[in-house]
């Protein structure tokens, strides 16, 4: 089991005023809420880069369940059958391009873009001896359970430290994050020099779920893997977000049943996946050029309130979908089903239904529930008041970073607007650790490549090879955490 220089148990002025023995954050690592695709990612960038000579940070995963836990079934986000909705190809070192780390002559750039290959989708598929069967079947896209065992086998791969519990408290301590982490009875406290939030947390939605008739996205697929009770045949599914697609796709062409979608739109839009659209996903040079109506129209277009174009296409194989437009602003239950009140152009309707799957995801905000006191203070004074949606994506700077705060606090989820579209999700995970990563550099020089693709701001420096035992040894506070 390998050791961590993050874990301990609190002592008693930790836990009165967050007091710790040394503020040298030095050797501490960079913290990841959920140890999923960008956490992987991090750690893989983080080893590779750290073997060929530059000073970044070990990243240290805190999950709550296991490695990829939201892309198994069970966890309240899949069945583990829902086939992925981006390129497998688009994989944790995509797109491959180092220039953030030199210029484009010089031969680390290379043997940092060979390194990452060893992460790859096909690297996974060639560890198992499958590459060349994938490739005969047509390179079909994986299904969430098997993207889940590659981010596993990459983890493993990369040596990815995890603090297994559920993180209570985030708080600014001494220039750095200091996790409050309870796993069962246990309360550790775990220390970083930045923190990063993965993940798309709690789901809330906008109606009440009630687990029997109105359920969330969690409680549907939990049911999923069970099965749907015989008397709901006729599911309202409120939303047109890739979430709510796959659910739509799982209740009528698995399920069989009569589905409603309620969408915010006049109908249900696809993602558009032109060459010129997902140019912006794989590298945003450019990006901040455009006016911010621009931007917002761009990810609108391609990203929120739209299904992607596998989803179209197999729902176009069954009669059984209709759609109104609107929002649901409330339901009432009843002995023989739901009433589902949709408003729209200054009217409400009325849609009855057996089932209602609220399918609107959660709040990309819900981090701020964690937050300390001194956490919370900074963060309203970085943002100039309230920790809002458009407060938090203005404020997001080329590490993905909040701008002002004392310790790195990196958002990508929220960075879209400001950096690049590619950034919330899984089409850029290798720019996204170039990123993050390279903010912990000192600032000694930026190559050209690199200027051009972050607007000059991301800086690198090679630093002396890393000794993986020697940054242990420089442990800020003793502990184990669980791989």
């Amino acid at each position: 089991m390998p050791q961590s220089s993050t874990l301990s148990a609190p002592h008693e002025s930790e836990t009165r005023d967050g007091a710790r023995d040394t503020a040298d954050l030095g050797g501490a690592p960079l913290l990841v809420l959920g140890a999923g695709p960008k956490a992987i990612a991090l750690a893989a960038k983080s080893s590779v880069l750290r073997a060929a000579g530059f000073d970044v940070p070990e990243v240290v995963a805190v999950e709550r369940d296991r490695t990829a836990a939201n892309w198994r079934e069970g966890r309240g986000w899949t069945n583990g059958r829902q086939r992925l909705g981006t390129l497998p190809e688009k994989d944790l070192g995509f797109p491959y391009d180092c220039a953030t780390w030199g210029d484009l002559d010089d031969p680390v750039i290379g043997e940092i873009a060979h390194r990452m290959s060893g992460y790859s989708w096909s690297g996974f598929l060639l560890s198992r001896g499958v590459y060349a069967r994938w490739i005969d079947r047509g390179r079909p896209q994986p299904t969430h359970r098997e993207w889940a065992d590659y981010l596993e086998w990459a983890a493993d791969r990369a040596g990815m430290r995890t603090v297994n519990g559920e993180v209570r408290r985030a708080e600014l301590v001494d220039g750095g994050w200091q996790l409050t982490v309870h796993e069962g009875p246990a309360r550790n406290l775990v220390h970083g020099r930045g923190l990063l939030i993965s993940g798309p947390g709690p789901t809330s939605g906008t109606v009440p779920a009630d687990g029997v008739r109105v359920l969330d996205t969690g409680g549907f697929w939990r049911l999923a893997v069970t099965g749907l009770p015989d008397w709901a045949e006729r599911v309202v599914v409120v939303g047109a977000g890739e979430t709510a697609g796959t659910i739509v796709r799982e209740l009528a062409l698995v399920m069989d049943r009569e589905v409603t979608v309620v969408a915010p739109r006049a109908t249900l839009y696809s993602r558009g996946e032109s060459p010129f659209e997902n140019r912006y996903y794989s590298d945003p040079t450019g990006w901040d050029g455009l006016s911010q109506a621009d931007r917002q129209e761009f990810i609108r277009r391609t990203d929120r309130a739209v299904f992607s174009q596998e989803v179209q296409r197999d729902l176009a194989l069954t009669s059984k979908i209709s759609w109104m437009p609107g929002r649901v602003v409330g339901t009432r239950g009843g002995d023989d089903g739901v009433a589902v009140e949709v408003a729209y152009g200054g009217r409400q309707h009325i849609r009855h239904a057996d089932l209602v799957v609220d399918a609107t995801g959660g709040s990309p905000l819900w981090f701020t529930r964690i937050l300390g006191p001194r956490a919370e203070h900074a963060l309203r004074a970085a943002l100039g008041g309230a920790a809002t949606r458009d407060r938090v994506e203005q404020s997001i700077g080329t590490s993905l970073a909040v701008d002002g705060l004392p310790a790195p606090l990196h958002l990508p989820n929220l960075a879209g607007l400001a950096q690049g579209p590619g950034f919330p999700n899984l089409s850029s995970l290798g720019l996204l650790s170039d990123r993050v990563l390279a903010g912990y550099l000192p600032r000694h020089h930026v190559a050209p490549a690199a200027a051009a693709r972050t607007g000059g701001d991301v800086t690198h420096r090679a630093g002396r090879p890393t000794d993986p035992a020697a940054s242990a040894a420089s442990a800020v506070i003793r502990g184990t955490a669980r791989r």
